[in-house]
């Protein structure tokens, strides 16, 4: 008796384990357990596709399908590749995105975080983005943090007290402590590659705000990183710091080549005047070394399709 205990021993084990881990996995995606099967397909059997049919998302997206749910929102809006746009319309996407949302869908609990605090496709609710927000950094979702970051630096910009008044550094702590919260979840953010959280950091770091003291060096490392993630916004400083020589050393090489690099990502024509006025004031061999870096830039820089594409990844 003792020996056929001992050799279902390990087929005992492995069954108690199986439980722990179904159980946890249960919770982590806040799903019945009767309902993990159909979970597990959604997430790693289903191939739905990003270019779908219009039609075949809508009907997967009503039978409840959160990836469905999401690709159907997020095609509805400016930020899906130009060949997959259904068409821009605010108001199906916030739909679309509540119901992948609260189907468990970690990426359209930020988005829906940023519908609420912006006030797209619904009236602006700070509770319930910070709610979203929450939900969707319980789950490491990169833009989760990033909202948490945009809704305290909010909070904290509602506080302006008057200087005459008896309570204003009690006022002001608390707008500082409210910054420094919003740049603690920026960077968790940036540690998971939300470029918006890279470039709230290198623009704090280029001020000094509340934990971050002022430091030129790592303003720019946190511009480049947020650029080489195709933030436009970040490439243009970055083209502008290195012309003026303005908290940076002045590199007309860096300059050229980011402002390129602009050119290739907006096609802006007053990008191009200045590209034009920069190459006047450098010696031929260093325009070539610009181009030469600009190539180097766009080779690891996501491409337009690629960089929408990868925003129908739950976990970006």
């Amino acid at each position: 008796m003792r020996s056929k205990l001992l050799r279902l021993r390990p087929y005992v084990i492995a069954a108690f384990v199986g439980t722990i881990l179904v159980v946890d996995l249960s919770n982590q995606w806040e799903v019945p357990i009767a309902q993990l099967p159909n979970e597990l397909h959604d997430r790693y059997v289903s191939e739905l596709k990003a270019d779908a049919r219009p039609a075949e998302l809508l009907r997967l997206a009503e039978a409840g399908n959160s990836q469905a749910q999401y690709i159907y929102a997020l095609r509805h809006t400016k930020y899906a590749p130009s060949d997959l746009q259904i068409r821009d319309d605010v108001g199906v996407a916030f739909k679309w995105t509540q119901k992948a949302a609260e189907n468990r869908h970690p990426r359209a609990m930020a988005v829906l975080s940023l519908y609420y605090l912006r006030g797209l496709g619904t009236p602006k609710d700070l509770v319930k983005a910070k709610e979203w927000a929450n939900r969707a950094a319980d789950k490491s979702q990169p833009m989760g943090y990033r909202m948490l970051g945009d809704i305290a630096a909010a909070e904290a910009k509602t506080i302006n007290p008057a200087k005459d008044s008896p309570d204003y550094k009690a006022k002001q702590n608390d707008r500082a402590e409210l910054l420094k919260r919003s740049y603690e979840q920026y960077q968790l953010g940036a540690n998971a590659g939300d470029r918006h959280s890279l470039r709230e950091l290198a623009q704090a770091y280029e001020t000094g705000q509340p934990g971050l003291p002022q430091n030129y060096r790592l303003a720019v490392d946190y511009y480049t990183r947020s650029a080489m993630r195709r933030d436009p916004i970040s490439i243009r400083t970055l083209a502008d710091r290195y012309e003026s020589g303005e908290k940076t050393p002045k590199d007309l090489q860096q300059a050229y080549a980011w402002r390129l690099v602009l050119i290739e990502i907006e096609d802006n024509s007053d990008d191009d005047a200045k590209l034009g006025q920069l190459g006047k004031t450098m010696k031929l061999e260093d325009v070539q070394a610009g181009q030469e870096l600009a190539i180097k830039l766009l080779k690891d820089i996501p491409a337009e399709g690629s960089d929408a594409l990868a925003r129908l990844n739950p976990a970006r």
